[in-house]
């Protein structure tokens, strides 16, 4: 009798499951005859192209906020990113009164080689005028195909005449490391993507520090990437067996253990988080606070714990599909909750700008970290061991448009046409001396001024704080480059960071969070 029930379980569900494979079809079947259909008959001429991306778009819209189609030119982009490289000639710019001015040039770029410098203006391009364009524009007409030539009219301060450069394009390797510096024997390193080549990068910049007593790992607006790039940086800093990372998909759960003994394991370990931390970073921030590794401090990540898979089609676009979930080693969830088709509402949730204290919290949703098993959260991003509050650090909404519109970079630009780099740099030999010994002068703050249309009056200190910072590192980083940027905004501002070298540098204090 029961064999004969199970039979008729077994009959009934192939019966089912084929009926629902028909459907499946008829559906595919009803949606080309709706295409070939419109082709044939409709009284215009229509390309099928746009339609069928159309339809993929709309499709993808209805699932989770993070698959999306992806056209040509951005799947391009998209790979080159995760492979951190792309076809240029390696310069850092802005748009300054219709002028392409040169902030920077990457190393050993084509830009470098032919003697490009900081402040240096584009006026046109394979001769034709920027004017009017937007920096999209002005990427777009820089970047080309490998070996490809490139000719800029560039005007330099100290000289009156428009020289004309022609450029050969390279692959221009980018770093996902933004800074590498130490104070007082704290390193800090920050890492604006997770490239398939993070970790070796990452290595490499931590060896250049030399003896340091304690490490910050800066991840603050760091988007993310590549999951295997996640797994192996993570992997530096744990030991043999830890798990990093499970992913589990629609037919299976896959766990990332740690096969040795990382590199880096013994070094004492903080990590900076905010709001905009997610993916890949939340990966890294999760093992790490799971496994009491490090001490974790920002504010709450994003909160995205949904693995995608780009699968490029062939006219050169593609999908970004989300194919599993993962949980950190402890088992939690990263995900905040979302509704399938709602990705408007997703994307303006705000809940992980707020305190943690304030955050509702189901109580299936707590966890205890594997070592020391202190309460750690899931459902939704990473929260982290020291909440710096988001209103300790308001400025006044005047600023936040000002640098919205680039107006320190204008503002830095303009100074430089009225006094001299070479003069900075003779006063200023060093990074170290210009921090502590430069004053800025009422130059440079009447420029600001004339831009934002402020005065002295309507700033509170901290904003005027904050300037003083900012007009300072954007100076640093063409006095000196980009790396000297963050160590001048850090060591003149940035209150978050502060925070994380006090705590590296006390081992005391980093025992006790963590215990």
């Amino acid at each position: 009798m029961k064999r004969y029930i199970v039979l008729v379980f077994a009959l009934v569900a192939t019966f089912l499951t084929a009926q629902a494979q028909l459907t499946e079809q008829q559906q595919i079947q009803k949606l080309n005859y709706a295409y070939q259909y419109i082709r044939n008959n409709y009284v215009d001429d229509v390309p099928l192209e746009p339609l069928v991306e159309e339809a993929i778009i709309a499709t993808l819209k209805e699932l989770d906020p993070h698959s999306r189609y992806l056209s040509a030119q951005e799947m391009s982009e998209t790979k080159n990113r995760l492979h951190g490289e792309f076809a240029g000639i390696g310069i850092k710019y802005h748009i300054h009164n219709d002028t392409l001015v040169v902030r920077s040039t990457l190393p050993n770029s084509p830009a470098q080689r032919a003697n490009i410098l900081p402040n240096d203006r584009i006026t046109a391009i394979n001769g034709s005028t920027i004017t009017g364009l937007n920096s999209d524009s002005v990427a777009t007409l820089l970047k080309g195909d490998v070996g490809s030539k490139v000719t800029l009219n560039i005007e330099r301060h100290s000289r009156a005449d428009t020289k004309e450069f022609t450029l050969e394009r390279k692959i221009i390797e980018t770093s996902a490391i933004t800074s590498v510096f130490s104070i007082d024997d704290i390193g800090y390193i920050a890492c604006e993507s997770f490239t398939k080549s993070l970790d070796s990068e990452f290595y490499s910049a931590y060896k250049s520090l030399g003896n340091i007593k304690a490490l910050v790992v800066d991840l603050r607006d760091n988007g993310g990437g590549a999951i295997s790039s996640a797994i192996d940086l993570t992997s530096l800093f744990l030991n043999k067996g830890d798990i990093i990372v499970t992913t589990v998909g629609k037919d299976k759960e896959v766990v990332y253990e740690k096969r040795s003994n990382g590199n880096l394991g013994d070094i004492p370990l903080v990590v900076l988080i905010n709001e905009n931390s997610a993916s890949a970073s939340e990966i890294f921030a999760g093992a790490i606070q799971d496994y009491d590794r490090g001490v974790i401090i920002g504010h709450t990540s994003f909160g995205k714990g949904l693995v995608q898979r780009i699968i490029e089609l062939k006219d050169g676009s593609g999908l970004c599909l989300t194919i599993s979930r993962y949980k950190t080693p402890s088992g939690r969830i990263i995900q905040r909750p979302y509704t399938m088709g709602n990705g408007e509402k997703y994307l303006a949730d705000s809940v992980r700008f707020m305190h943690p204290d304030s955050i509702p919290r189901d109580s299936n949703l707590l966890f205890k970290t594997l070592k020391n098993g202190r309460m750690v959260y899931g459902g939704g991003g990473i929260t982290p061991d020291i909440y710096i509050n988001k209103d300790s650090l308001r400025i006044s909404t005047s600023i936040i448009e000002a640098q919205s519109k680039g107006i320190f970079e204008h503002t830095i630009t303009d100074y430089w046409d009225l006094t001299s780099l070479d003069a900075l740099r003779s006063d200023y030999p060093t990074v170290e001396q210009f921090c502590k010994e430069y004053e800025t002068d009422q130059l440079l703050w009447d420029i600001f001024y004339s831009y934002t249309h402020l005065s002295a009056n309507d700033l509170t200190e901290r904003d005027l704080h904050y300037v003083r910072a900012m007009l300072m590192a954007t100076m640093a980083e063409q006095l000196y480059g980009p790396n000297e940027r963050h160590y001048v905004y850090i060591s003149q501002y940035d209150y978050v960071a502060n925070e994380a070298f006090a705590i590296a540098n006390s081992p005391q204090r980093m025992q006790s969070i963590l215990e």
